[in-house]
């Protein structure tokens, strides 16, 4: 049931993104969630092309997905995902590289009784009144999973 769920919405992600696409320049606020490492990977894919045509992409994990921005990395973030044989990992360092702002949400670290140090450079802990601001700014585009 859940491997359904998350392929109807990664399914439903592509295709709103593809009937709504941005204008270069359009700003994204993506909220990631899923726990397996192949929707992940997928959103992270999309997440990268939408950066690349020219989109600022702010990325949000959360539960599970958070663990890929970690100095210490699950070994599922580090995991071949096919066909590619791209890692999460390597996605998300792509993004972070392209200029990316990716942070983890503000209740991952307490309730895994982490500090922001333990998160990968270029990673850092949300603000709810920041996500929620962009959540209703009517020039950011929302999407999740």
């Amino acid at each position: 049931m859940a491997r359904i769920f998350g392929f109807t919405s990664a399914a439903l992600l592509a295709t709103a993104l593809i009937a709504t696409p941005a204008a270069a320049g359009q700003k994204m606020l993506m909220l990631l969630s899923a726990p397996a490492a192949e929707a992940q990977a997928f959103n992270l894919v999309l997440a990268n092309q939408i950066q690349r045509s020219g989109n600022a992409i702010h990325l949000l994990l959360c539960s599970e997905a958070g663990d890929m921005a970690l100095k210490v990395a699950p070994a599922a973030a580090t995991a071949p995902v096919t066909p590619q044989g791209m890692t999460v990992r390597s996605l998300l360092e792509g993004l972070i590289k392209q200029g990316a702002t990716v942070q983890v949400c503000a209740i991952y670290l307490p309730n895994r009784k982490l500090q922001p140090d333990a998160l990968m450079e270029g990673v850092s802990a949300a603000k709810p009144q920041d996500i929620a601001a962009m959540m209703v700014d009517p020039a950011v585009k929302v999407t999740g999973q």
